[in-house]
């Protein structure tokens, strides 16, 4: 009797195991110290492994804000020891993995490493090299350096990014955080050097992240030691982050004169809640309803009916963790520009007030697909865990995006537009336009720099 009992419990405890065999988050400590985050993803042959590193470099005055752009690329093209200049993408290759340093907004710098669970160790191995002693090859510095600043002031000269850098202007005026965004200070790429680049790594990449993410078929015990092996050997000190940044939303109306400028652009901008709040499930379907396609609010008041500009969306963007913003903009008719700005204004009133409208179920689908197929593909959902991570969400977050998204009704739509969006009133303007008179009674500057004394 006490045999077949034990079969039987043996038997329940497997299908009970069959049960819970998806994936599955959990919040670990490595034998090493570091505190990570495991998305146990059964099944998936890869393994992921993302790091936040936290930085304030774009706060303060004094450093140049390029370095971190250039860094990101040169850690891994620039060679370390027994690693030739060049080559590591070569090799990663071969191992059939894929890494990655990037400047997330201003405020942390992610590494991604991908790897087949079989190679993980290899790629750990030249990737801790480069993350802990670096070559910074010289001519790669500079070839670097040279795509990088080429690539700045092609940005620069679109009217719709010269817009974009007045706005910056008139939020963030003469502060550090500005000239970091918008990298426009004379001079401040070239005057760059390989030594502000390693100050900046110095500084930087430690083995004190803000957050680790591993997401693969991993148990604690292989993803613990895979962080400790990334870590090793990095300075074991940070810095304390100082990330002061004032921000004016003052409602105003900024044309910035281009003669030249073929067509004009118009764009409305103001703040939303950072995405640590309640509220961004709600932003993405309202965003999409706005101004995310040819059946827009947007798109019907602007090019549809008043037939005056070649499209006109609505996004998202960070200037920091912090600083979240709510973007209009399109491409106009110079002549219109004015009844551009009327109609807009109209629409996104009314959209506030009204809602999205429509079928809440047909506009929930593409995203609900997306976060059901997430735990497929092990970068992304890596990457989404740390940004919840990074928000302060529990462990599993990017694994119940759909729970979240499904609990998304027409009220919390509502209550978002009235207590998270910015009404119509309160969203600054900026135009870029060939015609100084395009935009009457706006303040008309020739300079981005110009529209920090536009009242």
């Amino acid at each position: 009797m006490i045999r077949r009992l034990a079969i039987l419990l043996a038997m329940l405890t497997a299908l009970a195991g069959c049960r819970n065999d998806g994936p599955a988050a959990t919040a670990e400590t490595s034998p090493a110290g570091h505190a990570y985050r495991l998305l146990f993803l059964p099944g998936n042959e890869d393994v992921s492994i993302h790091v936040a590193w936290p930085t304030d470099r774009a706060y303060r005055a004094g450093v140049n804000p390029a370095a971190p752009h250039v860094g990101v690329d040169l850690i891994l093209a620039g060679g370390a020891e027994g690693y030739p200049a060049g080559e590591t993408g070569e090799r990663f290759a071969d191992l059939d993995a894929e890494a990655s340093l990037y400047v997330a907004v201003a405020d942390h710098v992610i590494g991604e490493l991908t790897a087949k669970k079989a190679n993980l160790d290899e790629a750990i191995v030249i990737a801790n090299a480069h993350l802990r002693a670096p070559g910074l090859d010289q001519a790669w510095f500079e070839r670097i350096r040279g795509g990088f600043a080429k690539t700045v002031a092609e940005s620069q000269a679109q009217p719709l990014n010269a817009g974009f850098a007045a706005l910056r202007w008139a939020v963030l005026g003469d502060q550090p955080l500005r000239a970091a965004l918008s990298l426009d200070e004379p001079g401040v790429i070239e005057s760059l050097t390989a030594a502000d680049v390693k100050a900046w790594h110095k500084e930087v990449i430690t083995a004190r992240p803000e957050a680790i993410v591993v997401a693969g078929a991993l148990d604690a015990r292989a993803a613990g030691a895979a962080v400790d092996a990334l870590l090793a050997g990095l300075p074991a000190t940070g810095r304390e982050m100082a990330r002061a940044a004032q921000a004016d939303w003052t409602p105003r109306r900024i044309l910035l004169h281009r003669p030249e400028a073929d067509t004009a652009t118009l764009s409305f901008v103001g703040p939303l809640p950072p995405t640590r709040a309640p509220g961004e499930i709600e932003d993405l379907i309202l965003v999409g309803a706005l101004g995310g396609g040819d059946q827009s609010v947007l798109f019907k008041a602007v090019r549809t009916e008043l037939r005056a500009s070649y499209g006109f969306g609505a996004g998202l963007a960070n200037y920091t963790r912090e600083l979240r913003v709510l973007a209009l903009s399109g491409q106009v008719v110079p002549e219109r520009l004015a009844d551009v700005e009327r109609a807009v204004r109209k629409a996104y009133a009314g959209f506030r007030a009204e809602g999205p409208g429509g079928d809440l179920a047909a506009r929930k689908a593409p995203l609900l697909e997306a976060f059901r197929q997430l735990p497929e593909f092990v970068i992304d959902v890596a990457n989404a865990e740390l940004q919840g991570r990074l928000d302060g969400y529990n462990p599993g977050r990017a694994l119940a995006l759909p729970e979240e998204l499904e609990a998304v009704d027409a009220d919390s739509l509502a209550q978002r537009l009235r207590e998270g969006w910015p009404s119509a009133d309160d969203l600054i303007v900026i135009a870029v336009s060939p015609d100084a008179d395009a935009l009457p009674g706006a303040c008309v500057i020739t300079a981005p720099e110009q529209a920090a004394d536009c009242p």
